[in-house]
């Protein structure tokens, strides 16, 4: 397809630059029934496909580019090129002058040419509108033997001649965009004076019904004949005009007066002194018709064979005006359709240049970005907003705001979150996309159009999820979670710093009876009181952790000695040993500490833990109420880890591993939907070994991997077998972090799933949120994989560990698993029924299931199901 052509007037150069054509009227340009060209430097540089057909070229890539003067005959050369030269030097339009071609097939055309010099693309070109007068040349030559056909042919090129020139007053005002009645009147009055004998015309355009007509033109024809053919039917018999739409035909009607056609009509026609009447259909390249062109005289008369193919000629040049017209009216009312669409939106939307300016935007970006009507347009950046903030709360500088990137990069920027402070000085969240746009012609980019959505109570749950994920419901102190990031990101810097830490691990002694005694609703305002006489005890800077249940963490850095330490425990005991007032009782309890020193007691956080924890479990066995420091003597617990690892290795090879199925029940009809597949451990040397004591040392070891992949096989076959009598039985398995870190994870599924002969939707594959916390460059092609697979993902105990929305709609996930901390405290404590009624809004509003684990009681279940949760797991069947 040839490029656009845009052309400048160079005239005189009063007028300055002046479209010409533009991408408006490539396709007018593209139907030209003459061929039309344009010269640079002697090279094509466009042609329409007229133009490839005069030169019997096979595309238009066979002439862009080649000179001119490859197919100019030799004869004619040195005048063109004289004449070119004149032109550029007049900068006036050479007259029409004759040339011969040499065509790509070798054969000679002569052709009259029209040549006018313009600017193209800033560079001095020639236009050239060229016709094949081959056929005329040797027709003159023949009648140069009779005076009289001279005489017709002379008056035949003048016709032509003067047709050429009204063509092009037409063509101009099409593409300058003249109303459509002063287009189709001129069109009526040209043909009125090139055909002999009187005629009167009218053009005829069909409504976008399809059957009724009106009058587009007939500027010769008397107003009362308008009024009566206006809105009348097409058909078979409809007259000259109404039957040529009807058939897609051109109807030639001598006497209206004796032709059936005119039967209903001849009594609108006959009194005003009509009584014939030519209609040729005006069409579109695709064959659609779009009226037709109708010439009546005033007595019987039937067309020549020129007549006919004059007015076909014409019919396609008002074909082209009336297309053109219709086609910017469809423009002008979607623009307006989306005009009003994006006034509605509730998306904020606007533009913004490059020196920051808002060019336009839509209500809702007022409602926003919280500024008056009308008062958002036209203010720059700083006006409206004081701060821009990324999603983890810090201020982006100037230079890096996305607008600036996709003003400075050209590429668009989507799914972003930030945070923007309005001017009243709340900070409004949103989701953002930001687009370039670039003018027609240049690769800089002019503005930026953005659109973004307020997610600011999205992002407020989010937060209260993401500190319920760090802290603990009950007490508000940070959870196991919490301390482990804190410990994480501390123990590096305290050993550069050649520093000391210290864990000290508590665990509360007697509290089960007194929570036995007093109920668990007692016990949790209990441990809220613990929670507070311990915070009590330790500096600011010092982390106060609730693990869960009755026990207590905490970190204390940079301390002078262990006497320290001693006083901190004796204080902590002290105050857990004062009485607890409780609905009108008191109630004692005790408190037995274990504590252990970074370094000395271990590299990372988790090797002091498990050190606090032995010399946790070392005070109680030395009466309780105590603290104990870890020393080398409590090594026992360590060389029971070491016996799981060494029997770890062994306990696939002589089939120690052995599964247990917890049902998945649907909350609205009570069937069983599902399974999850829980590993358990007979040791031969040990007994039945708990998940929680292998698992770690599995991850650790890396023997999770072939546990893991035993337990997806057991599984799928269990589930296989199961689905012949529960066809939409779902089998879950977990899979570890460590699993993922595997390259052949997916291929082990697929293959798993063919070998025992499970459907791939049948399978939900398990995660943890810690596993979402990695690289998402790595871990995105596997979910990706495994969505295409067909199988199922879910994030098991949600809520407990780095919940983050933005995860959520990263990653495919299908289903949420609510962790039973939550569902303990439903339907009585107000926070966990809050946070469970926001997962299960959150994730249905993602367009998540949910399933809620740990469910025990029937409150419990009724409660869940009123809140629209899908699925539960428990003791309570």
């Amino acid at each position: 397809m040839n490029p656009s052509l845009e052309i400048s007037d160079s005239g005189d150069g009063s007028s300055g630059d002046m479209a010409v054509f533009d991408d408006r009227y490539e396709a007018l340009v593209q139907q030209l029934p003459d061929a039309l060209y344009v010269l640079q430097d002697g090279c094509f540089v466009f042609i329409n496909p007229a133009g490839v057909k005069l030169f019997r070229a096979r595309h238009s890539d066979q002439l862009l580019g080649s000179r001119q003067s490859d197919f100019l005959h030799p004869d004619f050369q040195p005048a063109v090129q004289s004449g070119v030269l004149q032109m550029f030097k007049s900068s006036q339009t050479v007259p029409l002058m004759e040339q011969r071609y040499v065509c790509c097939d070798g054969s000679l055309i002569d052709v009259e040419v029209c040549s006018t010099p313009f600017l193209y693309e800033g560079m001095a070109a020639i236009q050239v509108i060229a016709r094949d007068v081959t056929v005329q040349k040797t027709v003159g030559a023949a009648l140069r033997e009779s005076e009289d056909r001279h005489r017709q042919l002379a008056h035949k090129a003048n016709q032509a001649k003067e047709s050429l020139q009204y063509e092009k007053k037409i063509l101009e005002m099409i593409a300058l965009d003249r109303p459509l009645p002063a287009i189709l009147n001129e069109v009526c009055w040209w043909v009125e004076k090139v055909l002999s004998g009187h005629p009167r015309c009218s053009i005829i355009l069909l409504d976008p019904d399809g059957v009724h007509v009106r009058v587009g033109a007939a500027p010769s024809l008397p107003v009362a004949y308008h009024h009566a053919i206006h809105g009348l039917p097409i058909g078979p018999a409809a007259g000259s005009c109404g039957t040529a739409i009807y058939r897609n035909e051109q109807i030639i009607v001598a006497d209206i007066a004796r032709d059936s056609r005119w039967g209903a009509y001849r009594a609108a026609a006959l009194p005003h002194g009509l009584r014939a009447c030519w209609s040729t259909p005006i069409t579109v390249a695709s064959g659609a018709v779009l009226g037709a062109f109708g010439v009546y005289y005033g007595e019987p008369a039937t067309p020549s064979a020129e007549d006919q193919a004059f007015i076909w000629a014409i019919t396609h040049l008002v074909g082209v005006a009336i297309h053109k017209h219709r086609v910017e009216r469809s423009l002008e009312e979607s623009e307006e359709r989306y005009r009003a669409m994006v006034v509605a939106m509730a998306e904020g939307i606007m533009v913004q240049a490059r020196d920051g300016t808002i060019l336009t935007c839509n209500p809702s970006a007022e409602r926003i970005l919280r500024t008056g009507p009308n008062q958002l347009a036209g203010q720059i950046r700083g006006n409206y907003c004081k701060r821009v903030l990324n999603e983890d709360g810090m201020e982006i500088p100037s230079s890096q705001l996305p607008s600036e990137i996709v003003l400075r990069t050209g590429q668009p920027l989507v799914d972003l979150v930030i945070g923007m402070e309005v001017a009243d000085g709340d900070i409004v969240w949103m989701s953002e996309n930001i687009l370039p746009i670039r003018r027609p012609g240049e690769s800089e980019v002019s503005s930026v159009l953005i659109s973004f959505t307020d997610i600011s109570a999205v992002k407020e749950a989010q937060q209260r999820l993401l500190f319920s994920a760090n802290h603990d419901a009950l007490t508000g102190l940070p959870n196991r979670s919490c301390l482990a990031e804190r410990l994480a990101s501390s123990l590096p810097k305290i050993r550069r710093n050649d520093l000391r830490a210290a864990i000290l691990f508590l665990d509360l002694d007697r509290f089960k009876n007194v929570n036995d005694t007093i109920g668990h609703e007692a016990g949790d305002r209990l441990l809220q009181t613990v929670a507070v006489r311990l915070a009590s005890c330790i500096r600011e800077a010092d982390m106060l952790a609730r693990l869960g249940g009755d026990e207590f963490v905490i970190l204390v850095e940079n301390f002078d000695d262990a006497s320290y330490l001693s006083t901190l425990a004796e204080r902590i005991v002290q105050v857990i040993s004062e009485p607890f007032h409780l609905e009108g009782n008191d109630y004692y309890l005790g408190v037995s500490i274990g504590v252990s020193i970074f370094p000395d007691d271990g590299d990372d956080g988790p090797t002091l833990l498990r050190s606090a924890d032995s010399a946790m479990y070392f005070a109680k066995e030395r009466g309780r109420n105590q603290h104990q420091f870890y020393t080398s003597e409590l090594s026992a617990r360590a060389q029971r880890r070491y016996a799981i690892e060494k029997n770890l290795r062994r306990a696939l090879l002589q089939n120690e591993f052995f599964l247990l199925y917890q049902p998945k029940i649907a909350l609205r009809s009570g069937r069983i939907v599902g399974v999850e597949a829980l590993v358990r451990w007979q040791s031969a040397d040990h007994g039945v070994i708990e998940p929680n004591d292998f698992i770690p040392i599995a991850e650790d070891t890396g023997l999770i991997v072939p546990i893991g992949q035993w337990v997806l096989e057991q599984a799928c076959r269990q589930a296989a077998q199961w689905q012949q009598l529960m066809p939409d039985l779902r089998m879950a398995v977990n899979f570890s972090p460590r699993q993922f870190q595997d390259d052949t994870l997916v291929k082990q599924i697929g293959a798993t799933l063919q070998s025992t002969a499970l459907a791939p939707d049948a399978l939900v594959v398990e995660i943890t949120e810690s596993l979402l916390m990695g690289d998402s460059t790595k871990l995105t092609p596997v979910f990706e994989a495994l969505l295409a697979l067909g199988v199922g993902i879910s994030i098991d105990d949600f809520g407990t560990g780095y919940s983050s929305l933005s995860y959520l709609q990263r990653f495919p996930i299908d289903n949420i698993k609510i962790d039973r901390s939550f569902i303990d405290g439903i339907p009585g404590n107000r926070d966990s029924v809050a946070l469970t009624q926001a997962i299960i809004a959150m994730a249905h509003a993602l367009e998540m299931s949910v399933t809620a684990e740990g469910v025990e009681l029937e409150s419990q279940m009724r409660f869940l199901k009123d809140a629209g949760c899908d699925e539960m797991q428990g003791l309570f069947q």
